[in-house]
C-alpha cells in the first residue's frame, strides 16, 4: 500500500477484493470515473460527496459510514464498552469479511475452539511442581514433623 493510502482507500480496496472487481469494473458499475478510483486508492484523494454516495450505494454500504471513512463526518460514537471500541475485534471482523463465504463456518468453528480451549482448566503433569511450591513444601515439612515421635 502507498504511504498516502487513507481509510477511504483501504475501504475501497477491501470492497474491490470482497466483490472480486477490478477498478475499471467497479467504476463502470458504480457510475464513477476510473481515474477517481485510482486517485482514491493511490493518492489519498477524497472525491465529492455525490461520488461517495454512488460508491456507497453500489457496495451496499450505509452512506453515513462512507462519509465517516472519507473524513466528511466524525467517527460514530459507540456506547462505552461496545465491542467496536476494541481494535482487535474490529480487525478480526475485517479479516472475517475477506474470508470466502464457503470457509466462514470453518472460521467460526476455529474461533469457538479457541474459546473452548481457553475455558479448560490447566492440566498438571505428573511430577510437575504445583504453582505454589513453597507453600506445598512447608505443608509437607509440617506433616513430617507431626509424624515423628
Amino acid at each position: 500500500m502507498s504511504a498516502t493510502t487513507t481509510a477511504l482507500g483501504r475501504w475501497l480496496r477491501r470492497e474491490l477484493n470482497r466483490n472480486g472487481l477490478t477498478q475499471n469494473e467497479a467504476a463502470v458499475y458504480a457510475g464513477v470515473a476510473s481515474a477517481t478510483l485510482s486517485e482514491i486508492l493511490n493518492k489519498g484523494h477524497v472525491p465529492k460527496v455525490e461520488t461517495l454516495f454512488r460508491l456507497a450505494d453500489y457496495f451496499q454500504t450505509p452512506r453515513l459510514e462512507v462519509l465517516r471513512v472519507a473524513g466528511h463526518l466524525p467517527p460514530a460514537v459507540d456506547p462505552p464498552g461496545d465491542v467496536a471500541d476494541e481494535p482487535l475485534i474490529r480487525e478480526l471482523v475485517e479479516e472475517f469479511r475477506q474470508v470466502p463465504d464457503e470457509w466462514k463456518p470453518v472460521a467460526v468453528e476455529q474461533i469457538a475452539q479457541f474459546r473452548r480451549l481457553a475455558e479448560l482448566r490447566p492440566v498438571r503433569m505428573v511430577g510437575e511442581e504445583p504453582a505454589d511450591s513453597d507453600a506445598a513444601q512447608e505443608g509437607q515439612e509440617g506433616q513430617d514433623a507431626q509424624e515423628q515421635p
